[in-house]
């Protein structure tokens, strides 16, 4: 049994050797600075209110599915994602569960923040312990970097099994006067691409009261 143990120490030791020698390589290859920048900034922002626009390409479909919405958030905290004009979906992270909407039907599926299958979603608005500029690197490959007078772009591949069954690439671009993200763009291993940008955040403003909770009487959950 401790020989077991002590393999699976072993194991994970040389996993966080891997892990932090792939982060210096690649801080040592691209520019990263504008990125860590970006995660520093937004670690200062008490509140921000913006809005998107989401666009999907799908395989089976010729033509992609374009929506607008906005994004509520309180950073490392919650955040309330609603899609459509007027709304047809949402996702509320009330600090401990993820709910995703369906405001048509009035019915929530329930997660909890450690779900995979809402991961890539807090991980894209800064919440939670992968979302650290630290950890985005541990969790993902810098692939390649470019830059265009205020955009800063870097393309990231992940590291882990679990994730490279659902997502291939994800291009995060940032604003470089801002230092906030402006455009999203993900692979996933489907083929779908799901590209969502962001107009010019609202910061540090008070938010509508009860934004990130769900009512319970509203919505069946399922």
């Amino acid at each position: 049994m401790f020989k077991i143990f002590e393999k699976l120490r072993l194991t994970a030791l040389l996993a966080m050797i891997v892990a932090s020698s792939s982060f210096n390589l690649a801080m040592a290859k691209y520019d990263l600075e504008p990125l860590k920048n970006s995660f520093a900034k937004q670690a200062t922002y008490t509140s921000v209110q913006v809005k998107m626009k989401q666009t999907k390409k799908l395989p089976s479909l010729k033509e992609p599915i374009v929506n607008t919405g906005y994004l509520w958030l309180y950073p490392q905290k919650a955040f309330r994602w609603q899609m459509g004009e007027p709304k047809v979906q949402s996702a509320v992270y009330d600090g401990q569960k993820v709910y995703l909407l369906d405001d048509k039907k009035k019915t929530a599926k329930v997660y909890k923040s450690s779900d995979r299958k809402v991961k890539p979603l807090l991980l894209m608005l800064g919440i939670g312990e992968g979302a650290s500029f630290e950890s985005l690197m541990k969790t993902f490959e810098v692939t390649g970097v470019t830059r265009k007078d205020q955009q800063y772009a870097v393309a990231l591949a992940p590291r882990s099994g679990r994730l490279k069954r659902v997502i291939v690439e994800m291009l995060l671009q940032v604003n470089l006067e801002t230092s906030y993200i402006e455009r999203i763009e993900w692979t996933q291993k489907d083929g779908s691409v799901i590209i969502t940008e962001f107009a010019k955040p609202k910061l540090n403003a008070s938010l509508p009261e009860n934004i990130f909770r769900v009512n319970n009487e509203v919505y069946k959950c399922e």
